[in-house]
Order: structure tokens, then C-alpha cells, then sequence
């Protein structure tokens, strides 16, 4: 019973991290597939705000607030190749718009198209299962440009290749609660300043397959230009000094083994050169295995 509970908690956060992750990149998890099973996570994010960080101040969207929108349907994919190695990959669509914002030209009202690829690997250094220390693990990555047009506020990212590695630990502090933390580093090209990245999350498993989980982002850069400082054009925007600091929650329901259903809710609590979004997403999660 201990392993199917497990499991279920791990899916859970594992599902509430890949929603939390939009506005980012991050990934990993502490708990790796067992050899040979994997999962498929099928998500749909909504972002909407009507304000926006010009530097650390929150000031309304370009046009007196009009709503900056974004929609995404991501698909993502763990597998565990060996007992310590596991690897994943996210792929998604996007569609990204201004909604009634009049005099807006109309090829800059909306963009869509495919977001950043993010692939990595992640080798578990300590399990906790059979060790009195916390899950330990080291995942790295590579991202790739999803080919969008950059250089305006509601563009659908930053484009640029690049790469990230992070250390993820996790523990099962009772058979129904655990916590779970990543620290990164990530790097791209295109002049797009470098970022540390920091989640917290955790989750708790209710009855009947039912649980709750909640999740904390931040994302750092130390270097890059303001909205509005000197230097920046609208051409610039990947060049910004984009920070923020994100806090959602959620709920999820497995109501049959190997599927997990899950609704979560999010917002910026602060930020830099970001907007200010709320945002939800839904997700359906399928668990298999290839023996």
C-alpha cells in the first residue's frame, strides 16, 4: 500500500510542477519512474494579465490594461531507464493575443506556434527508500527554440537554445505527505541573460484517490535591461531582466489506476520586466510500462 500511495503523491507533484513551470522551463522530480513504466501528461494552461512589471513597478498592459492573454496545450513524457536514470522531454502550442486592443495591427494583436522544447535526463544520486537521507537527484537539459516571433510584450517566449541543469530533492515525511525542492541554473543564446530558478512543492493525499498540492517558483537574473531603461527597444524583450516569483495550488483525482486528473490555480506575487499574470491549467496524466 506504502508503494501505490507513493506513487500516486509523486504523480501528483509531479503534475502540479509541470503546471507551475509555464512562465519557466524547470522539469524535474526527485522520484524517478520505475525501470521500463513511464507517463504521459496532457496539459492545457490558461495566462491572462492586465498589468505588467516596467522594471519593479506594476503599471497596466500597453492600451490602459487591456487583457494580455495566452493560452498553451503542453505534452509531456517521463521514462525510466534504469534504476537511477530516467528521462523526459515537454513539447508544446501556444496562442498568444491582446484582447480588444483597438489600433493594434493586426499581425501583432495574436501569435501562435510551437513553444520551446525542453528534453533532459536526471540520475537519482540518493533514493530514500533505502537510505535515511532525502531523494536526491541531478537532471540536465537542453532547450530548443520553438521558432516563434519575438520582440513584442505578447510574444510567446524569448527564443534561444540553450541548456539547464538543476539538483532536485525530495522526501515522503509520512505515507500521505512530501516535500520536494529544485535549484537550477539555466543559459541560452540570442543574448538572453542567464537564470537561477528555485521550486518548492509539496503534497498531500487525501481518501479515496483524491489529494492537494501546492507549489512555489522563483526566477532570478542578475544582469539584463528594463522596460523603458537605456538601451531597450521593443526589438530587445529577450534581453531583459525578466524575474518572478510564482504561488499556486491544486487538486487532483486518480479515478482509476494509471490515470490522474488535476486543476491548479496560480499567480504572480512579484516580478521584473514580466507580467503580472493569474493563470490555471488542467492536466490528465497516463502511467504505463513496457514489460
Amino acid at each position: 500500500m506504502m508503494m501505490n500511495i507513493s506513487r500516486l503523491l509523486a504523480l501528483t507533484i509531479f503534475t502540479s510542477a509541470t503546471l507551475v513551470a509555464v512562465p519557466a522551463f524547470s522539469e524535474g522530480s526527485p522520484w524517478l519512474p520505475t525501470p521500463s513504466t513511464g507517463s504521459l501528461s496532457l496539459s492545457y494552461v490558461h495566462q491572462s494579465a492586465d498589468e505588467f512589471y516596467r522594471k519593479s513597478s506594476k503599471v497596466p498592459t500597453p492600451g490602459g490594461g487591456e487583457d494580455l492573454e495566452q493560452s498553451t496545450l503542453w505534452l509531456q513524457t517521463s521514462y525510466g531507464l534504469a534504476d537511477a536514470i530516467a528521462v523526459d522531454a515537454r513539447l508544446g502550442w501556444a496562442r498568444s493575443e491582446y484582447v480588444n486592443r483597438p489600433g493594434l495591427p493586426v499581425e501583432q494583436k495574436s501569435y501562435d506556434g510551437l513553444v520551446d522544447i525542453n528534453a533532459g535526463v536526471t540520475w537519482r544520486v540518493v533514493d530514500e527508500a533505502v537510505s535515511e537521507l532525502p531523494s536526491i537527484a541531478l537532471r540536465a537539459a537542453v532547450i530548443i527554440d520553438g521558432g516563434y516571433t519575438t520582440g513584442y510584450i505578447n510574444s510567446l517566449g524569448d527564443g534561444g537554445n540553450g541548456a539547464e541543469a538543476s539538483l532536485l530533492v525530495g522526501k515522503f515525511l509520512s505515507d500521505r505527505f512530501a516535500l520536494s525542492g529544485e535549484i537550477g541554473y539555466r543559459t541560452r543564446n540570442n543574448n538572453i541573460p542567464d537564470n537561477t530558478f528555485f521550486k518548492l512543492s509539496g503534497g498531500v493525499i487525501l481518501a479515496q484517490g483524491w489529494a492537494l498540492n501546492a507549489g512555489y517558483e522563483q526566477t532570478d537574473t542578475g544582469s539584463g535591461l528594463d522596460i523603458g531603461g537605456p538601451g531597450f527597444h521593443p526589438s530587445r524583450f529577450p534581453e531583459l531582466r525578466e524575474e518572478s516569483q510564482l504561488l499556486s495550488a491544486g487538486l487532483s483525482f486518480a479515478p482509476a489506476q494509471g490515470y490522474n486528473l488535476g486543476f491548479v490555480y496560480g499567480t504572480t506575487l512579484d516580478g521584473r520586466n514580466v507580467g503580472d499574470f493569474d493563470f490555471y491549467g488542467l492536466s490528465l496524466d497516463y502511467s504505463f510500462d513496457t514489460f
